[in-house]
């Protein structure tokens, strides 16, 4: 799952700024920014992502922390650098997702060593990389498209640079210095100064608490209030099944009722969008032309070469390194690697709901109908998925924002493009110091890892090899069944304000009760306490969110150096 900022009060398609507005060249200092920004995103999120299932992919993340380094120096900033880092942070933070696909490669069986994980990263990227230059020109060029992502990405660009609000650097790196400094020095795996968690009484049998944890309460700002409830309906659905469960004290570890709702849900929401999907399709063999594009891309010939070269590399290391059947990797790359990404890249443009993780599920089942049964190569069905649509999506996304501010495309591209392998070897390095210091496991309750458990337990299935426990299959159809009803309910319009989001829903049933309790009680405190009563505008409450979220994982990250190194 992807998080944008106030998503929902952006409606309106991507506007152009004047042809006759003055366009800077990006700088050094934003390149380098840009890419220290991408590999600390990167480990952040490989850590978050594993620990919350949910994460912010980068692209306002960056430019507010570019934007507070340099305003504070009194430097002039310009939309282009903002947009270069925002776009490159934006590669760095959604490359972190790609860490579950290692977790659950960990849990069906031998862990992946870092040479292939670092391999898999790239040539998942790049053939994602590669096919934005055809979504650009069906998505952006062609259509005019909401793109909410990207519109409030653009609203906060446009506020900072233009506006220059002196405050928000302070109140950026004020939150972002408290929270890290309780991550640390917290008692889960820290220092043990803070209390991580406190306890609801006799609800503590049945994993009833509320985490302190800086991402759970910032974030929840950034999903917004639907989704904060959703967490709470999943927590206390938790609790409630909880007497009944092999662990009672951790009701999550059951994870079934929750991945046949959440895989149930997913795919219900793409069922009812289905004119998005033959939009998506048709648009490939549309004959109308899109506005001039004064500034292309690359040419036809460019094109085809680097798409053959992304291919055909994609085709080498699949077969070679993964053992996956040419004709299998034929398959991944043309249904995975084009077909979902024009798919589920356009619904992120209508939606900003992006359903390229659910869609990674359904080329487990067509993996296995090609004869791809083995649970390693599920996953790798899932795992290329997931990380050739995440850099699809995104770097098309950021086109979206770039475009507003007509920021030739291919600056963007080729800054993308600097980030694959360091952040490739980022998240790869990070999941290896995660897994060293947490058990990762289907039953393990020392990490959530919810979609990792959701692509591993679906592997699973389509193996035939791993019986599921007893009751497992039961509530895996209950919760499935109930996903779909809940769904469809939820697209009646009448109803739909009164309902609980089922994203949040979802994960909050996989989730430790903990944590959902505490995405809703971050959602209270900010939506209602500090944005409705007292008025705190949207940009500080975006800036002080940013910064927990960002404390989460820097500080998560930086406790398993410290144990590393023996200080924790």
């Amino acid at each position: 799952m992807n998080t944008s900022p106030n998503i929902t009060s952006v409606a309106q398609p991507i506007e152009l700024a004047p042809a006759d507005a003055a366009l800077a060249a990006p700088t050094l200092r934003s390149i380098i920014a840009g890419f220290f920004l991408a590999t600390a995103l990167c480990g952040m999120n490989s850590y978050l992502t594993l620990s919350f299932g949910v994460i912010e992919e980068g692209p306002t993340i960056a430019a507010l922390f570019f934007f507070a380094m340099f305003f504070l120096a009194r430097t002039k900033i310009t939309t282009t650098e903002m947009v270069m880092v925002a776009t490159m942070g934006s590669a760095g933070g959604s490359f972190g997702f790609i860490s579950n696909f290692y977790a659950a490669k960990a849990m069906t069986g031998a862990a992946y060593t870092l040479p292939h994980m670092i391999a898999f990263g790239i040539i998942s990227s790049i053939v994602g990389m590669v096919m934005v230059i055809p979504l650009r020109e069906l998505l952006i060029r062609r259509e005019n498209l909401p793109w909410p992502g990207s519109r409030a990405t653009e609203s906060v660009i446009r506020t900072l640079v233009e506006a220059g609000d002196p405050k928000q650097p302070w109140y950026l790196f004020g939150t972002f210095a408290v929270a890290v400094f309780f991550v640390i020095f917290n008692n889960e795996d820290g220092f043990g100064w803070f209390p991580a968690e406190v306890g609801l009484g006799a609800l503590v049998a049945y994993g009833g608490a509320i985490s302190f944890a800086p991402f759970a309460l910032g974030g929840s700002y950034l999903m917004g209030m639907r989704t904060c409830v959703g967490f709470l309906f999943g927590a206390l659905v938790l609790m409630v099944m909880a007497p009944s469960l092999p662990r009672p004290e951790a009701p999550h570890v059951f994870v079934w009722p929750g991945i046949g709702f959440l895989t149930a849900s997913g795919l219900t929401l793409i069922a009812v969008n289905w004119r998005v999907t033959v939009d998506s399709l048709r648009s490939l063999v549309t004959l109308k032309e899109g506005a001039p594009d004064p500034d292309r891309m690359f040419s036809g010939r460019t094109m085809a070469l680097l798409m053959l070269g992304a291919f055909g590399l994609a085709m080498v290391v699949l077969n070679q390194l993964f053992g996956i059947p040419l004709l299998l990797v034929v398959v991944l790359i043309s249904i995975g690697g084009f077909i979902q990404n024009i798919i589920a890249t356009r619904a992120q443009a209508q939606t900003a709901f992006n359903p390229a993780r659910v869609m990674g599920i359904l080329l487990e089942g067509v993996c296995w109908l090609f004869g791809g049964r083995a649970t390693a190569i599920n996953l790798t069905g899932a795992g290329f998925v997931a990380g050739s649509g995440a850099q699809a999506g995104n770097l098309t996304g950021d086109m979206a924002y770039g475009r507003a501010f007509r920021i030739p495309p291919r600056w963007q591209f080729l800054g993308q493009a600097l980030t694959i392998i360091p952040c490739a070897t980022v998240s790869a390095v990070v999941f290896q110091w995660i897994a060293g210091q947490k058990r990762i496991a289907l039953d393990s309750a020392e990490i959530a890892a919810p979609v990792a458990k959701v692509w591993a337990t679906t592997s699973l299935v389509f193996d035939g090899s791993h019986p599921m426990p007893p009751g497992a299959m039961q509530a895996l159809m209950i919760g499935a069944g109930i996903g779909v009803a809940y769904t469809l309910l939820e697209q009646v319009r009448s109803v739909r304000g009164f309902l609980p989001c089922s994203v949040g829903l979802g994960i909050g049933m996989v989730l430790p009760p903990s944590y959902g309790l505490a995405f809703f009680v971050g959602g209270f405190l900010f939506w209602i306490v500090l944005g409705r009563w007292m008025r705190v505008s949207a940009v500080t409450l975006t800036t002080v969110a940013v910064g927990c979220v960002v404390a989460e994982g820097i500080g998560g990250v930086a406790k398993a150096l410290l144990a590393t190194i023996g200080v924790l």
